[in-house]
């Protein structure tokens, strides 16, 4: 379920890559550079120039001319500019395409504390025009075959309502707040995705439901699912129950034993066997560094981009795994940069978050700039990617996407320990 659930919100997040899959490549690249745009004017002149430039009909081309008004709304709302955003957000034609655009901005709103009332004013009316729309055949895609698109919609509103259920805890409306957040989730809480499962603990617990929230951090650590955030709201329940933090750590090991015993078990019947793609590239000090460098020790390569939020959520486990590992070579690659001053943004990033990586930047193939050498080799469908290669310069495993520090943090720990053994 939570991969479903990842899947489905990776759709209703980026869905300028779901309506656009048909369009151009040269199109592709101008409308994610247009995403970038911050300044709402420079993002109406490109919206301009790509319906110009690719002739895009109004009704042919309706789905992409959608995904060009919803960027142009965003960027309006980010600068606080309403007006514009309302404007643009009613421009767009399928209702679908509109709440997407909608849930987006109200998520903006709250996860960057811009203005969490506009959010929760913005969130309730995105499900209004979700329910409004849901049940109306008009709205379906005539290309979309009928139960798909009941089962599409049927699962649209669980992100609607989460979204919703963050705004309300933003602006202190616990009780409504839980209310939703528990309409967000489609089967156990536990399933959902680890944001929603810490802000849905901490809603029990505001609601004096301490003991099921209790439940659901034990469960979450028994089976290695739980977030440093969860981590510490259990220390706080504990805390509570027992008058003091004393034994807390005893505790919190004796729930995880047997996580990573049980995870080896599962990735040891996974294990790869074959030849690493080599690579040189330079870190961040100008030094060439060669994978056959390290030919002897385990080497973890993490591909990742400043851009990517899974990446940079990643990072804190990462740290972890990194400083119990001396042994071990890790080995970031930075991928997928926009070119232009690439070295100094990355540089900029891993200094101000005070990581103690050591980062390789990625190389653009000739004449292809926004494709890069390394992570081609690898075969990377997607970032963050992980690839753990022996001491004799086996590729023995890959890993894609971030859930939760707990399961990275077990997975990877597992995935070391084979690579040794072999």
């Amino acid at each position: 379920m939570r991969k479903l659930k990842l899947a489905m919100l990776a759709i209703l997040s980026c869905l300028s890559l779901v309506v656009c899959a048909q369009a151009q490549n040269t199109m592709m690249e101008q409308i994610k550079a247009m995403s970038k745009e911050r300044d709402p004017q420079q993002c109406i002149a490109m919206m301009n120039k790509i319906i110009s430039e690719n002739k895009l009909d109004a009704v042919k081309d309706a789905e992409t001319i959608d995904v060009l008004k919803g960027t142009v709304a965003l960027a309006f709302l980010r600068k606080g500019e309403y007006a514009g955003f309302e404007k643009y957000i009613g421009e767009i034609k399928n209702k679908f395409n509109r709440t997407s655009y909608m849930d987006m901005g109200a998520n903006m709103l709250t996860r960057e504390n811009m203005d969490v009332k506009k959010a929760e004013d913005l969130a309730r009316a995105t499900i209004d025009l979700y329910l409004s729309y849901k049940d109306d055949p008009r709205a379906k895609p005539a290309d979309m075959p009928a139960g798909d698109w009941e089962r599409f919609m049927n699962f649209a509103q669980y992100p609607y309502y989460d979204t919703y259920a963050a705004a309300l805890f933003a602006n202190k409306k616990y009780k409504e707040a839980l209310v939703y957040q528990e309409k967000a989730f489609q089967g156990p809480p536990e399933e959902g995705l680890p944001s929603s499962v810490e802000r849905y603990t901490q809603l029990l617990v505001k609601n004096g439901r301490q003991d099921k929230a209790y439940k659901i951090l034990e469960d979450l650590t028994k089976t290695g699912k739980s977030t440093a955030a969860m981590n510490a709201q259990l220390k706080e329940l504990y805390t509570r129950k027992h008058g003091s933090s004393n034994g807390f750590d005893e505790y919190l090991s004796g729930l995880q034993a047997g996580v990573q015993s049980a995870v080896k078990a599962e990735l040891k019947n996974k294990m790869l066997d074959q030849a690493a793609p080599t690579f040189s590239l330079k870190d961040l000090s100008g030094k060439a560094v060669s994978l056959t460098d390290f030919r002897g020790k385990v080497v973890v390569v993490d591909f990742w981009a400043t851009w990517c939020m899974p990446c940079i959520a990643s990072f804190p486990a990462m740290q972890k795994v990194v400083s119990k590992h001396p042994e071990v070579v890790f080995l970031f690659i930075a991928t997928q940069e926009k070119p232009e001053g690439a070295v100094a943004r990355v540089k900029n990033f891993i200094e101000k978050k005070q990581y103690p990586f050591h980062v390789l930047m990625d190389e653009p193939i000739s004449g292809k700039p926004n494709n890069f050498r390394v992570v081609a080799d690898y075969k990377v469908k997607g970032i963050p990617f992980k690839a753990v290669i022996d001491g004799e310069g086996k590729l023995r495993f890959t890993s894609s996407g971030f859930t939760s520090d707990s399961e990275l943090i077990n997975e990877l720990e597992a995935m070391i320990e084979l690579a040794k053994e072999k």
